[in-house]
């Protein structure tokens, strides 16, 4: 004789258990690529907000001196930039660490010309003006990040032309361009 089953007996079996745990299963592996690519955008959203506010507060700085802000190490605030400190710390995040920068580099201007004179220096059969030398401040940010697709990412939005990829560094050079502290 088999023993006879009540309509309110309740518990689940072994079968039961394992059926659920694969649902559990199947709903998480469909789930995880979205949770990560949402967490993702996120970091890449504040790195992005990051970068343009320090990008204002530099060029903001720029436009009140007349020169770019001075450099500091990675994760460190500026002097020149030392309001930023008052809002929480962008330049130290836990997945980047960002860092101001500026550069001296030459670039080339036409050289002004004296009256009736040619320059001595200058062969007679030259075509085109002279170029002098001209040394200038341009300001730069960088982003450490172990993180290959936040770097990449950053560069195809800002692209090749103000930003390159390092190692684990981004570098965003600020195309406005100011003359050298004290030169007038």
């Amino acid at each position: 004789m088999t023993p006879r089953r009540s309509g309110n007996v309740r518990g689940a079996t072994l079968g039961d258990m394992l059926v659920f745990l694969a649902i559990l299963t199947l709903a998480a592996a469909l789930l995880y690529p979205r949770v990560k690519g949402r967490a993702f955008e996120d970091r890449l959203e504040s790195v992005i907000a990051d970068v343009e506010t320090l990008s204002s507060a530099a060029r903001s700085t720029r436009t009140l001196n007349g020169s770019w802000p001075s450099s500091a190490l990675p994760g460190e605030i500026p002097p020149d930039l030392a309001g930023l400190s008052a809002r929480d710390n962008i330049f130290a995040r836990l997945d980047y660490t960002l860092r101001w920068t500026r550069w001296e580099v030459v670039d080339s201007v036409v050289a002004p010309q004296l009256r009736g004179l040619e320059p001595v220096d200058a062969p007679p059969d030259t075509a085109g003006p002279i170029m002098a030398p001209v040394v200038k401040l341009v300001g730069g940010i960088d982003v450490y990040s172990a993180e290959e697709a936040l770097l990449a990412e950053l560069f195809e939005r800002y692209g090749s032309r103000t930003s390159f990829v390092r190692d684990t560094m981004w570098t965003l050079i600020l195309p406005e361009r100011s003359d050298p502290a004290g030169s007038g």
